[in-house]
């Protein structure tokens, strides 16, 4: 089973999901749970993740003149070599995508002196590096891939959870630092 991506008109990812389910693959966009700002402080909303695009999977390799004349897609991603497959650091996101089920919810963090350690939550024990720590927003901009990556970094929801404590009750390979 392979595994690629489609970009699509925003706000057409349902259509695109639904026009490749009918054509027998199994497809998502994921969601990501985030700390919106409103009138009472912040508000925990669901929205794309990744606005745009479309994972599916494939037992053979698809049907790709019927999917380029879905309606909303714009585009098939493949990398400069021509494939099309997902693959290293763009493969690893999207199975860690389909673990939670597509819907990446706020994560738990703990403060230890200028860092921060995931205490629970989608990125614990995930392999990437905190580029960014939004507080007001109360959310991480974490790296995901290399260079050859396609999606090279997201923004995750977190919420903190303790200050200043004991990081040997933690994942102590989290440790990330505070910006």
């Amino acid at each position: 089973m392979e595994s690629y991506c489609l970009f699509c008109k925003s706000g057409q990812e349902g259509l695109v999901i639904d026009l490749l389910k009918h054509g027998g693959y199994a497809a998502f966009s994921p969601f990501a749970v985030r700390n919106r700002p409103d009138a009472g402080g912040l508000r925990r909303t669901k929205a794309r993740l990744l606005p745009g695009y479309v994972f599916f999977e494939a037992e053979n390799e698809p049907e790709w003149d019927t999917i380029r004349r879905y309606s909303g897609v714009l585009k098939i991603l493949r990398y400069e070599d021509g494939s099309r497959a997902l693959h290293g650091d763009d493969l690893a996101f999207v199975k860690w995508l389909k673990r939670y089920e597509g819907v990446i919810d706020v994560s738990q963090v703990v403060k230890v002196g200028t860092k921060i350690a995931f205490a629970g939550g989608p990125l614990v024990g995930m392999e990437a590096k905190v580029l960014k720590v939004n507080k007001s927003r109360k959310a991480v901009q974490i790296a995901l891939g290399d260079g050859d990556a396609i999606f090279r970094n997201i923004w995750c929801s977190i919420e903190y959870i303790g200050e200043n404590a004991d990081i040997d009750m933690l994942h102590q390979s989290s440790a990330q630092p505070e910006q």
